[in-house]
């Protein structure tokens, strides 16, 4: 009886302790479905879902289309004037009157705004009138002595020829005259006046 007994009591305690354990693992298994009953009512946002469930980011805008400037030229074209006839390859385009040279005050030398006119009278003379002589006037303007003014007119009439003959005048065509203040271009006593008057003069023979 005593060994049935113990038998039995063994039994049931395995069936106790079998039934405990079932509860326990009910227990927990109900604390875990209830911790994730909790997290489906919290504030948190549910996690993604994929690429298209992510927050659309708005696109840079374009950069405004180009609009081509208009090109200005560095190099604008040449006028037709002293200096570019000159040196055409068709005589037809030399003019027939011999321009005159302007000096600056109290001065005699050939200055680099005169170039292209003593180049343009130097084909004139070479292919318009190669058996003419020329006569260039120095002119003065009404300022200083009478006898200063005729050497500067001189001076000036001298820097002229000289520089006709580089250019390849034969010398023996040229000669020179000073006038002084003697016949000035404009009569008025301005400034404008003294600067036309400051001249070496082109006469044809």
């Amino acid at each position: 009886m005593r060994k049935l007994f113990r038998r039995n009591y063994a039994v049931l305690g395995f069936l106790v302790a079998l039934l405990s354990g079932c509860s326990s693992w009910h227990h927990v298994a109900i604390v875990s479905h209830g911790a994730d009953l909790g997290n489906e009512s919290s504030d948190s946002p549910p996690p993604s879902a994929g690429p298209d469930s992510s927050v659309s980011v708005p696109k840079p805008e374009a950069p405004p289309p180009i609009v081509s400037q208009p090109t200005i030229s560095e190099n604008p074209p040449l006028k037709m004037g002293s200096g570019i006839t000159a040196q055409s390859a068709d005589d037809s385009l030399l003019p027939w009157k011999l321009e005159d040279v302007f000096f600056d005050y109290d001065q005699y030398s050939i200055e680099r705004e005169t170039v292209p006119t003593l180049m343009q009278n130097a084909q004139v003379l070479l292919k318009r009138y190669p058996t003419r002589e020329v006569l260039i006037e120095g002119h003065c303007d009404e300022r200083g002595t009478e006898e200063y003014n005729l050497v500067l007119g001189e001076r000036r009439a001298m820097a002229v020829k000289n520089y006709l003959v580089d250019l390849g005048v034969t010398a023996s065509s040229i000669r020179v005259l000073s006038l002084g203040k003697h016949e000035p271009f404009c009569l008025q006593s301005t400034l404008r006046c003294f600067q036309q008057n400051r001249r070496a003069h082109f006469v044809l023979k």
